[in-house]
C-alpha cells in the first residue's frame, strides 16, 4: 500500500497526504494556500536560528524559513518511514531546501542520534536559541516515534543548557585562567620534565597505583579517614582539593592532588601545604600552582587547553565531562594506570542535611563569620536550600538530592572505565598551530584570531558547514564560544558576528 497520495491546493500547490492504516488520506498542509499556512506558522518565530521540523511534509515550512531571513542558522529535519519518503522524493523536488548547507535531514533516526546531532552543533550564543515545529498532520498519523524524537529533543536541550549556563558563569575567567598559565608556564620554568608535560608516572615510580583510593569532600568522607589513617601506607590516595584539608586535618598526605575549579576561591584548600604532586587544569587560577612545589597542568574540556595540549606541548589530557572533581580524579587514576578505585566521601547529596565533611573549609569559613543570631548552621542551611531539594530514604536514612549532584553521580555511573598505559593525549600534535613552546603558541594563536573573518563565517553560512569552514579556523572558533556565551550572558543585545567581534577583542586584550 503507498504511505503518500498528492492533492491539488487551490493555489495549485501540490500538497502530500499521508495514507493511514485505514485507507483514509490525510493533507499535510492547508489546501487552500500551503504557502500562507507556513508564513502563519513561522509567524511565532521570535529570533531563533536553530528550528527543529518534525515532519517533513511538502518541506513548504522549511522553505519559509530559509526564505524568511538570515537569522536562520541550521535547520534540522526529523521524519521516519523510508519507503514512504521515498515515495515522496521521487514526486517532489526538494532540492531548494535541501541544498541549503545550513539544512539536515535526519530519516528513522534512533534518539541518540537527535541528541548527538543536537549537542554537536548547537550554538545557543551564536543561534539565538532553539524553536520546534511539529508538523501535526503527520504526527498525528504515526506519533509514537515522534514522541520519542520529542523526548530526544528535549533531553539534549537540558545538557545544552546546563552547559551553557557554564559557560555564560566561566566562560571569560576559563580563557584569562589558561593564558595566564601558559605564560607562567615559560616565566615559572614549569614546562620541565616535573610539570607534568612528560611521564606523570615518574614522580609515583616507588608506589603502585594498581588500586586508587579518592577522597570526595562529602559527609559520610568523616567516617572513613580512620581506616584511610590507619592503612595510609596500603594505600595510594587521590584526594579532591575540596577533600584535601580534612584530610590533612586528620594527619593524611595524599599521594596526589586534583583540582578543576576556575574560581579563585579553591584557594581555600590550600591553606595547609601539602608534599603531594598537585595535578591542575589549565583553566585553574594561576595561583593555585604557586601552593605546590609540584605542579602538573593537564588540559581538561576547554578547546583552548586541547588546542594547546595538541600544539606540540605533550601535555596530557584528562576527562572531565563529569563536570565535578571527583569524575576528574577518577580519570586521573585511570591515566595513571590503576586497575581498580575506591570511592570515600563521593555522596553526591547532603545525607541526613549535612553538607560537607569536616574540616574542610567552609567549617571555619562559617565558625568565623556565625554569631549568636546567626550560628554556622544557618550558612550551611542557605547553602543546601539554594536550588531545589528532593529526599530521599535508604536503609534507614535520609538525605536530601539537587538535580545538578543527581546528574554527577549518574556520569560518574555511566563513565567507561579504561586504564592507560600513558597519559592520554601525551603524543598527540596539532594539525592547527605548529607551536612547540608557550610563547611560540601564545603568539600563532593571536595572529590567528586577528586573522579571522567572521563576516565570511555568517555571510556563507559555514557557522554549520563542516566542508565549507577550515578546520583549522573551527578549532580557533571553538576556543572563543566559552567566552562568547560569558558576554552574551553580560551583554544580551550582542548577536552573531557582533558577538563573536566582541569575544575577539576582549580575548586579545588579554593576549
Amino acid at each position: 500500500m503507498k504511505r503518500y497520495t498528492l492533492k491539488t491546493a487551490r493555489n495549485n500547490s501540490v500538497v502530500p497526504a499521508i495514507v493511514d492504516d485505514n485507507g483514509a488520506d490525510h493533507a499535510l498542509h492547508s489546501l487552500f494556500d500551503p504557502q500562507k499556512e507556513a508564513e502563519r506558522l513561522l509567524g511565532v518565530r521570535k529570533d531563533e536560528g536553530f528550528l527543529v521540523f518534525l515532519g517533513l511534509g511538502g518541506g513548504f515550512s522549511v522553505a519559509q524559513a530559509l526564505a524568511c531571513d538570515k537569522g536562520v542558522r541550521l535547520v534540522l529535519i526529523v521524519d521516519y518511514g523510508r519507503e514512504g519518503l521515498e515515495e515522496l522524493f521521487s514526486v517532489i523536488d526538494y532540492s531548494s531546501i535541501l541544498s541549503d548547507p545550513r539544512v539536515f535531514l535526519l530519516i528513522d533516526p534512533a534518539a541518540v542520534e537527535i541528541e548527538a546531532f543536537i549537542l554537536e552543533r548547537y550554538q545557543p550564543a551564536l543561534m539565538n536559541g532553539m524553536r520546534v515545529f511539529p508538523l501535526r498532520a503527520r504526527i498525528d498519523v504515526e506519533s509514537a516515534p515522534f514522541r520519542a524524537a520529542e523526548a530526544a529533543i528535549n533531553g539534549a536541550l537540558k545538557k545544552v543548557s546546563a552547559d551553557y549556563s557554564v559557560q555564560a558563569h566561566f566562560g571569560l575567567r576559563w580563557f584569562s585562567n589558561i593564558i595566564q598559565n601558559i605564560q607562567n608556564i615559560k616565566n615559572m620554568g614549569l614546562a620541565r620534565k616535573d610539570a607534568g608535560q612528560a611521564r606523570w608516572r615518574d614522580c609515583f615510580s616507588e608506589r603502585s597505583v594498581k588500586c586508587a583510593s579518592i577522597t570526595a569532600a562529602g559527609p559520610s568522607l568523616d567516617r572513613s579517614l580512620p581506616l584511610l589513617r590507619e592503612q595510609r601506607t596500603r594505600r595510594f590516595i587521590i584526594a579532591t582539593d575540596t577533600s584535601l584539608p580534612a584530610l590533612l586535618a586528620a594527619g593524611v598526605e595524599p599521594d596526589a592532588v586534583v583540582s578543576i575549579d576556575c574560581q579563585l576561591w579553591s584557594y581555600n584548600h590550600f591553606f595547609r601545604r601539602t608534599r603531594a604532586p598537585l595535578f591542575l587544569d589549565l583553566a585553574s587560577p594561576p595561583a593555585l600552582a604557586e601552593r605546590s612545589s609540584a605542579p602538573y597542568f593537564f588540559s581538561g574540556g576547554h578547546p583552548l587547553s586541547r588546542l594547546f595540549s595538541r600544539a606540540g606541548t605533550n601535555m596530557p589530557e584528562l576527562d572531565v565531562s563529569g563536570g565535578n572533581v571527583t569524575y576528574a580524579a577518577v580519570s586521573l587514576a585511570e591515566a595513571l594506570g590503576a586497575e581498580t578505585v575506591e570511592l570515600f566521601g563521593a555522596d553526591f547529596s547532603y545525607p541526613s542535611g549535612a553538607a560537607y565533611a569536616r574540616g574542610t573549609w567552609l567549617h571555619p569559613f562559617y565558625g568565623k563569620r556565625q554569631n549568636r543570631f546567626s550560628p554556622a548552621e544557618t550558612f550551611f542551611s542557605h547553602l543546601i536550600y539554594r536550588t531545589p531539594l528532593e529526599k530521599r530514604y535508604a536503609d534507614g536514612s535520609w538525605r536530601y538530592e539537587t538535580p545538578t549532584l543527581a546528574m554527577y553521580r549518574a556520569k560518574l555511573e555511566e563513565r567507561q572505565w579504561a586504564p592507560q598505559k600513558t597519559p592520554r593525549g601525551a603524543a598527540h600534535s596539532s594539525a592547527a598551530l605548529d607551536a612547540a613552546h608557550s610563547a611560540e603558541f601564545l603568539a600563532a594563536y593571536r595572529e590567528k584570531l586577528r586573522s579571522l573573518s567572521f563576516r565570511r563565517l555568517f555571510d556563507d553560512q559555514r557557522l554549520v558547514d563542516d566542508q565549507r569552514l577550515d578546520p583549522k579556523d573551527a578549532v580557533v572558533i571553538a576556543t572563543l564560544l566559552p567566552a562568547a556565551a560569558a558576554l552574551r550572558h553580560r551583554e544580551p543585545e550582542l548577536a552573531g558576528e557582533r558577538l563573536l567581534e566582541a569575544t575577539r577583542e576582549w580575548c586579545m586584550k588579554r593576549l
